[in-house]
C-alpha cells in the first residue's frame, strides 16, 4: 500500500478531511472576526463615556467661569469687558478639547 492511500485513506475520506479542516478554519476565522468587532465596539463606547463626561464636566466648568467672572464684574462695565474676553477664549478652548478628544489615537 502506497503512503498516499494510508496517509488519506480512500480517496474519498482524504477529500471529506480536507474540507472539514477548511470549514474549521473558516468557522475559527469567524469566531475570531466576531471578537475582534466586540472588542472594537467596545473601545468605541469606553470612548464615547468618556467623551460624555468630558463635555458634561467642560459645560459645568464653562457656566462656572462665567458666574464667576458675573461675581467678579459685579455690575462694573470696565471690569466685565476684560473678564468677557477671558470666558469666551476658554469656553473656545474647552469646545475644542472636547471635538479633538480621541482623534490621535485610534
Amino acid at each position: 500500500m502506497s503512503d498516499l492511500i494510508r496517509y488519506e485513506g480512500n480517496r474519498r475520506g482524504g477529500l471529506t478531511r480536507r474540507q472539514e479542516r477548511a470549514a474549521r478554519d473558516v468557522q475559527h476565522r469567524g469566531e475570531l472576526d466576531l471578537a475582534q468587532l466586540v472588542q472594537t465596539g467596545r473601545q468605541y463606547e469606553a470612548r464615547a463615556m468618556i467623551r460624555r463626561r468630558i463635555t458634561d464636566d467642560g459645560m459645568a466648568d464653562v457656566a462656572d467661569v462665567g458666574n464667576l467672572a458675573r461675581e467678579l464684574a459685579n455690575g462694573d462695565q470696565f471690569i466685565a469687558s476684560l473678564l468677557i474676553p477671558i470666558v469666551q477664549e476658554f469656553a473656545r478652548t474647552t469646545a475644542r478639547d472636547i471635538r479633538e478628544f480621541g482623534r490621535g489615537s485610534r
